[in-house]
């Protein structure tokens, strides 16, 4: 994988959050700004993307990497084969769109991950173009998204337009571009979305809207306000202006009955109540693993299922050896630890299969004090469960 880059303060990745909640960027600096396997993927998928663009194939050493990554981490049942399938789609956009520019102009270039300055606008900013499709007058951006998760919109996109003002800020002077396409492209969930602007309203918008917003968050003062720009904040767990934003719902708790228009209003704040909720015991429960105590509160080793030790061919022949036929065994697989228990009866379950099953460790959790479950007590919990 390439080594990461510097890290900015501003970055264009988080400009819909700190845009919008200059405060957030003083506080996160207090949390860990590690990367999550879900963005070391999305790495690789570009990296295998430029190479397909520029070179027409994936270097054998770029498919080791990327056979290693999933290797390591299975939970995304990922491949080198279906990431490269993936990325077709993208990358035949790609060169479709170049050689229809090519079409309006012989001289239209292409340029791929390409670092672009905004610190015109931003201190110390800078961002990564994916794509960048220019000729005289017209300028194309091309971002591509792997994340599976929602779509994303390139409508009154900050990163996108960021992407976009450093490289207007970069290529203007030579090709004096007037229309400015912004691209988002999903391929996982075939999500291509565009947004057109002049270069002037592109930059008439950084100098009114991104300027300001820059040097506010920059201060120690800076106003924080929730939204949904909250959900990759750092800061997202503790964060009090979150809190506060649900706190009006409680005037619909002091009501015997809430009407149909009320009960709307609730309806439209729940997810957001519910994910903050969640966000909270989330960053409660790290903070506890890490010895921080929390009132009434402690860690717990949570459920966890039974499951086989040894491998399916194992399993049929104890109990072909016991007596029992093997098409007993199966619904449309190896029955389950607990449909096999059933079947052989918990005694000869413990005899025949005892050896051949184990209990992992529950994944922790906070429950109140009351609970029953010892708590889990000594150094670090947290480094007790690194590897669960």
């Amino acid at each position: 994988m390439a080594a990461p880059q510097a890290h900015a303060a501003l970055p264009c990745s988080g400009a819909h959050r700190w845009k919008n909640c200059p405060g957030s960027v003083k506080l996160s600096e207090q949390y860990p700004q590690g990367s999550t396997i879900y963005a070391d993927e999305g790495t690789l998928a570009h990296e295998a993307a430029e190479q397909l663009i520029t070179k027409g194939k994936v270097t054998a050493g770029h498919k080791k990497t990327i056979a290693s990554f999933y290797k390591d981490h299975p939970e995304l049942g990922g491949t080198v084969d279906e990431m490269l399938e993936t990325l077709e789609p993208y990358v035949g956009f790609v060169v479709e769109t170049y050689n229809e520019q090519l079409k309006e102009d012989p001289a239209t270039q292409i340029l791929t991950e390409q670092r672009v300055d905004l610190t015109r606008w931003i201190p110390e900013g800078f961002g990564t173009s994916d794509v960048i499709i220019i000729r005289s007058g017209y300028m194309q951006i091309i971002d591509l998204k792997y994340g599976k998760g929602v779509p994303v919109s390139a409508e009154d996109n900050p990163q996108l337009r960021l992407y976009a003002l450093g490289s207007l800020e970069m290529l203007d002077s030579v090709y004096e571009v007037k229309d400015v396409a912004m691209t988002i492209y999903q391929p996982r969930l075939d999500n291509i979305s565009t947004e057109l602007m002049s270069a002037a309203d592109l930059y008439e918008w950084a100098d009114t809207e991104i300027a300001p917003a820059a040097k506010l968050a920059l201060t120690d003062d800076a106003p924080f306000k929730a939204g949904d720009w909250c959900r990759f904040c750092p800061a997202r767990h503790e964060c009090r202006a979150r809190a506060e934003s649900y706190l009006d719902l409680a005037e619909y708790m002091a009501k015997a009955c809430l009407t149909n228009d009320e009960i709307a209003q609730v309806l439209g704040r729940i997810d957001g109540l519910v994910k903050w909720a969640e966000d909270l015991k989330e960053g409660a429960l790290t903070r506890a693993l890490n010895g921080e105590d929390f009132a009434g509160w402690k860690v717990v080793e949570g459920r966890s299922i039974r499951k086989y030790s040894g491998t399916e061919e194992e399993i049929v022949k104890q109990c072909e050896g016991a007596g029992f036929d093997r098409a007993m065994l199966y619904e449309t697989k190896l029955l389950g630890v607990s449909a096999m228990e059933k079947l052989l009866g918990k005694k000869q379950f413990g005899e025949i299969l005892g050896a051949y099953v184990e209990k992992p460790q529950g994944k922790p959790t906070l429950a109140p004090e009351t609970d029953k479950r010892p708590a889990i007590v000594g150094g670090s919990a947290a480094e007790d469960f690194a590897n669960e």
